[in-house]
């Protein structure tokens, strides 16, 4: 049985580090590592065509970044905005900050693991730059079971083969492990004839080269051979197979593995 125990107290206390670090980047403010401002987050979250009466799933809300887009965008039907998170402190930190935000009610602590809904519930769900500190084939799995059929998902994540000279991304995985951040990467390649597989429509596909470019929004639509970050939007289809996934991402990547 997986055990989150450790997952859930690493971001109890990473939340306000990294809520300076994306206040940081929407200032502008010139920071090394940089990671997408809000206006990037924006762009991913309307290719959802959320629509008023939708579910709506932001799984890893953390301090709940997205809500304020959301209601940016939906004129209706608040209420159907849902958060998940590991982190009780992070659920916290969205309730004050938004006031129609309510524990309980709109923001929901679970063990990372199991999505604490039934199947089929959700319309739209939003997984950004959460996959990749996830146990991703129960992730996968679980973000697919609670979708209903034809329901809309998109999921960016780190690939598991990186450019060897692309030393952002290298420090980045070294400087993690050393503060034992959970750091999952992906075979992508594998992922992708999985879901195929599963009967997953594919709808947009993008991979970002290197380190920084998802935050400049970088993008390209067809698979490199070697590139550092993805982002999928997903359907799944009235075929859809609810069997597990084998084995496609490691705590580590190819190029930390050859070190």
């Amino acid at each position: 049985m997986l055990d989150n125990t450790n997952n859930k107290a690493f971001w109890n206390n990473y939340v306000t580090y990294w809520e300076n670090r994306v206040k940081e980047t929407n200032e502008g403010k010139e920071v090394k590592d940089r990671t997408s401002d809000d206006s990037i987050l924006e762009s991913y979250f309307k290719q959802l065509k959320v629509e008023n009466t939708d579910k709506f799933l932001d799984y890893g809300c953390g301090s709940g970044r997205l809500y304020l887009i959301y209601e940016k965008h939906i004129s209706e039907g608040i209420n159907n905005y849902i958060g998940l998170d590991i982190s009780k402190v992070c659920l916290e930190h969205a309730a004050e900050k938004y006031k129609g935000l309510e524990i309980g009610d709109n923001l929901k602590e679970f063990d990372g693991i199991d999505i604490p809904f039934s199947d089929n519930v959700f319309d739209k769900i939003i997984c950004f730059g959460v996959f990749d500190v996830c146990n991703q084939e129960v992730v996968i799995k679980e973000l697919l079971r609670v979708l209903d059929a034809g329901g809309v998902c998109l999921i960016t994540g780190k690939n598991n083969r990186y450019f060897t000279d692309d030393e952002e991304a290298m420090v980045a995985e070294i400087n993690a492990r050393k503060k034992g951040h959970p750091n999952y990467f992906t075979d992508v390649h594998n992922l992708t004839e999985q879901l195929l597989e599963h009967n997953v429509k594919l709808l947009k596909t993008y991979y970002f080269l290197r380190r920084c470019d998802l935050a400049i929004d970088k993008a390209f639509e067809k698979m490199p051979d070697t590139f550092y970050q993805w982002a999928y939007l997903i359907q799944k289809t009235e075929a859809y197979k609810d069997y597990d996934y084998q084995k496609f991402s490691d705590r580590h990547s190819i190029n930390y593995s050859k070190q």
